[in-house]
């Protein structure tokens, strides 16, 4: 997973689709995917198991038979418990792709409030309702349609998108947004933008806590307690954590020495490096390297 510079947003290579809809199939059993946002819509379908989400700052076990939605530009990340093992499916999604002219009714009336932020579609999705065995039954089928890939695939897959938004409005689940109710909330998710952006942007040297609590103009000792009751874990290692994920990146693009990629990415001990590699990925870099 890669991040645009001077944002979270995750800039992945999405490869030469078609359509912008893309559907990632993840097998975890020790995972953490650290905080990022993207532009797409993002359902989650859990096919087995259970992993714990956390979308702006709300944390969330997801088990099989659920889907999660994650919003365009919120907040998210992931990680397993328990080294349980779990299978889920991730449908992204550009909005986009379903609007049509401006004139269209669908579009003004369900589309453009989606758009622009003023409805969000709901963060969980379980079967035990009807409309929610509804929605994951065309989940499913979207999966399968673009696994497949027949004849008038990209037809099915914007057909599927449209029936999952008809359940989730017949059932008025559109959530609005109110900003006298989510300005707290929004502060602090702006809060966690811009020190994890200072972290990216400087992740090549060497960060200083006081360096982040002034970005936020924070103190220092209250901006730690911040930073972990907010996103689950210490500054210095979610600084360790997204270092060793840029570190994976050049593993998989680049061939590059190890002990120089240590140092790109930040790191200024080797053998403090290779310990964190161990314990994010589980094996060392050059076994990771040779994966790939």
């Amino acid at each position: 997973m890669y991040t645009e510079k001077n944002t979270l947003r995750e800039t992945v290579d999405r490869g030469d689709a078609v359509i912008p809809f893309y559907i990632y199939h993840h097998y975890w059993s020790q995972y953490n995917l650290y905080l990022h946002w993207h532009n797409e819509f993002e359902i989650i379908y859990m096919e087995k198991g259970f992993s714990v989400f956390t979308v702006d700052t709300l944390p969330i076990k997801v088990s099989a038979g659920q889907c999660i939605i994650v919003n365009s530009g919120q907040l998210h990340s992931a990680h397993c418990m328990n080294n349980e093992f779990s299978q889920h499916h991730a449908l992204l999604f550009d909005l986009n792709f379903l609007s049509g002219i401006s004139s269209d009714y669908c579009h003004s009336k369900y589309i453009a409030p989606l758009l622009k932020g003023q409805f969000r579609l709901p963060l969980i999705v379980d079967e035990k309702s009807q409309w929610g065995s509804e929605v994951i039954r065309e989940v499913r089928e979207a999966i399968k349609i673009y696994d497949s890939k027949e004849l008038g695939w990209e037809i099915g897959i914007k057909a599927s998108l449209y029936k999952i938004l008809s359940f989730i409005a017949r059932e008025n689940k559109f959530l609005i947004e109110e900003s006298s109710t989510t300005s707290s909330i929004n502060y602090k998710i702006n809060i966690i933008k811009k020190s994890l952006n200072y972290i990216q942007n400087n992740y090549t040297k060497k960060i200083y806590i006081e360096d982040l609590a002034n970005e936020v103009n924070m103190n220092p000792q209250y901006f730690c307690r911040f930073f972990k009751k907010n996103i689950g874990k210490t500054p210095v290692d979610y600084i360790n954590q997204y270092r060793i994920e840029q570190a994976v990146k050049i593993i998989k693009t680049e061939d590059k020495n190890i002990s120089d990629i240590c140092f790109e990415v930040g790191f200024d001990n080797f053998s403090y490096f290779i310990r964190k590699f161990k314990q994010y990925k589980n094996c060392t870099p050059n076994k990771y390297k040779q994966l790939f």
